[in-house]
């Protein structure tokens, strides 16, 4: 199964303010989406999407034991690559999506301290206030909260 972002959702993500925290409100149609839009949405919360260039791919891989815990295992998995190999994805497909794992690729590059504008350092994912619902219209919303 793959699932691509496809812009047809006039808003993908949103951010909130959240005491010291940031938080983030990603929305899609399946749950593939909104795995992508989430991801995206964190990615922009450090550097603007704009300035990151597509020059690599990385797969990941992470499990979990339910979708909540997955969303949260695949965004910490995003800022380990960042905290390990300073990699900025700015797209995102995913290959093999379960409720228990998934499997995608991002494309993006190293930061450049010269290129590109840091905004915020992502510190954790965190479980505060985290959730995955769907709306009347079977789409799905992630809450979550950032340690900044």
């Amino acid at each position: 199964m793959k699932a691509m972002f496809v812009p047809e959702l006039s808003h993908p993500y949103e951010v909130f303010e959240h005491t010291a925290d940031i938080g983030l409100h990603a929305y899609g149609r399946d749950l593939p989406e909104l795995f992508i839009h989430a991801a995206q949405g964190m990615e922009s919360l450090m550097v603007s999407p704009e300035q990151v260039q597509l020059a690599t791919t990385q797969e990941i891989g992470v499990e979990a034991h339910d979708h909540l815990s997955l969303l949260i295992a695949w965004l910490d998995e995003l800022i380990f690559l960042f905290d390990t190999q300073f990699f900025l994805p700015r797209t995102f497909e995913m290959l093999d999506f379960s409720e228990t794992h998934l499997r995608a690729r991002a494309t993006g590059e190293a930061y450049d301290a010269q290129r590109h504008e840091m905004s915020s350092a992502i510190k954790a994912v965190t479980w505060h206030e985290a959730a995955i619902t769907r709306d009347d219209n079977s789409r799905y919303q992630a809450r979550i909260i950032f340690d900044i």
